[in-house]
């Protein structure tokens, strides 16, 4: 179920935020993506500020390689905590919301979400192999309509793990491109805070004191989550969406343009899964635009 949520009190303290959509120079590269990828390597519970593994970093390189005009971010805790405190200064629930949510998973979440409406860009995680550049992602007859590039996670998998999954068809969140201050993004940013507040409403604690199951992060800011307000977006645009099947089929064969939103097949970004016809069987496809290989 979508959060009833109205995100006319969503202002970030800076002008940047407040331009609709990325401005004509964008098209230096010919699309509407800024040349910025992002990733987020935020301490887990109980771990210590030392060294950490280099191999959680290990397919970093290849972003770098693919697109060596690009800039590169990796934020941490205090980056991010500066982030939201520079952007978000003005927005108390907001910055109650991040000061308060102790769960790792719905702060990685929230971060790509306001990452991406405050100065767009590709955010990856960091388990996740490019293996073509950014600015071959968009087809050339949407690159001046597309702001926002979104693949798809599975779609209608029968049986196993899969046989309770809540949707048919689940837009991944590994990876999302996007042109600045799309409102998508403002209202997943404000579907989670209204989750988190629902829970802590639901349970009589303040926010951030309960523990937060899987299930609750599920609702509050995965890909389940994700795919509800994206559709909810889809929809504004063309009445013809009326669920995520709706990029099944026929359309889950090539990239589609709804509005300035492209969904890419299975493949885009989610290629060597055993299920949704994804390809799996040690090929690369002409299709595939990275490799997510799920470490967690």
């Amino acid at each position: 179920m979508i959060v009833d949520e109205d995100i006319s009190g969503f202002q970030p303290s800076t002008a940047l935020s407040m331009r609709a959509y990325a401005p004509p120079l964008a098209f230096s590269r010919g699309h509407h993506i800024p040349p910025k990828i992002w990733q987020i390597l935020l301490p887990r519970p109980g771990s210590s500020d030392g060294p950490r593994d280099a191999e959680a970093l290990s397919d970093t390189p290849s972003w770098l390689v693919q697109n060596p005009d690009y800039g590169y971010t990796l934020i941490g805790e205090r980056e991010a905590d500066y982030f939201v405190d520079r952007h978000f200064s003005a927005d108390a629930r907001m910055q109650g919301a991040w000061r308060a949510v102790k769960s790792p998973g719905v702060k990685f979440d929230l971060l790509r979400y306001l990452l991406l409406f405050i100065e767009g860009g590709v955010y990856t995680d960091t388990d996740t192999e490019a293996l073509k550049p950014v600015d071959a992602w968009i087809p050339a007859q949407y690159r001046h309509r597309a702001k926002v590039v979104i693949g798809v996670e599975f779609d209608r998998p029968e049986g196993g793990a899969w046989a309770d999954a809540p949707r048919g068809l689940r837009f991944c969140q590994w990876t999302i491109a996007a042109a600045p201050g799309h409102p998508l993004f403002a209202k997943m940013a404000y579907y989670t805070v209204a989750a988190l507040e629902g829970i802590a409403d639901e349970r009589q604690t303040a926010l951030g004191d309960p523990e937060l199951s899987s299930l609750d992060v599920t609702t509050a800011s995965s890909p389940a989550s994700w795919t509800d307000v994206v559709l909810e977006e889809l929809r504004l645009m063309d009445s013809n969406v009326t669920d995520a099947t709706y990029f099944s089929g026929p359309r889950s064969i090539e990239p589609s343009l709804v509005g300035d939103i492209l969904v890419l097949p299975i493949d885009g970004f989610g290629m060597g899964q055993p299920h949704s016809n994804s390809t799996n069987d040690g090929s690369i496809p002409n299709t595939a635009l990275l490799r997510h290989k799920f470490r967690g």
